[in-house]
């Protein structure tokens, strides 16, 4: 886009012009999720970015007016958009290795303080027994089903004609049962469990 075209879409822009909106669409889309992906290496998020950028040079639309490079100025924002998800997601990740070190800290606490005992887990099996046997039976059979026999939620909703979100629901249901029930013996039922 040379400078004069460039003049002109900013000055109809900065009027709230649609068409123009949709003509610096149109020249930017494709080169902005470019810049994107290619720090992001991720199409969704770089999609996602791109759209946000778009919303808000929308939104400041009125104060393009004072804008003196266009292509610039969107690679700036789309810039600033990229380094904030970045920063998004390593805050996520710092949060989830926090979690995993805490879990990690109680499993190993549990272990520690754990009695390896043959009567153990004969009382395990018993409690397991008695509390699979007091759950509803499709409650049950889900979680045979995905524990036992190692089913995908979506096998096991095929198989039974039900949907996932009723698979899932009642797997929530049993796992809750179970490790209310079975919560003194954590370190053995990781597997099973989670």
């Amino acid at each position: 886009m040379d400078k004069k075209s460039e003049k002109q879409i900013i000055e109809k822009l900065s009027r709230g012009d649609k068409i123009a909106f949709g003509m610096l669409f149109s020249t930017y889309h494709e080169r902005l999720y470019l810049f994107a992906i290619h720090y992001l290496n991720n199409k969704e998020t770089a999609e996602d970015i791109i759209q946000d950028v778009f919303g808000y040079v929308w939104e400041k639309h009125p104060e393009l007016i004072n804008v003196n490079n266009l292509s610039s100025w969107l690679y700036t924002i789309t810039k600033n958009h990229c380094l904030k998800k970045i920063k998004h997601f390593k805050m996520i990740q710092r949060h989830s290795d926090e979690l995993k070190k805490r879990q990690m800290d109680i499993v190993r606490g549990a272990l520690e303080n754990l009695d390896a005992s043959p009567i153990i887990f004969e009382e395990i099996k018993k409690i397991m027994d008695a509390t699979l046997e007091s759950l509803p039976p499709q409650v049950r059979r889900i979680f045979e089903m995905s524990r036992f026999e190692n089913k995908k939620n979506r096998e096991i909703s095929d198989q039974l004609g039900i949907s996932i979100k009723t698979v899932e629901a009642n797997m929530s249901k049993a796992l809750k049962v179970l490790r209310r029930r079975l919560n003194p013996y954590l370190p053995f039922l990781l597997y099973l469990l989670y």
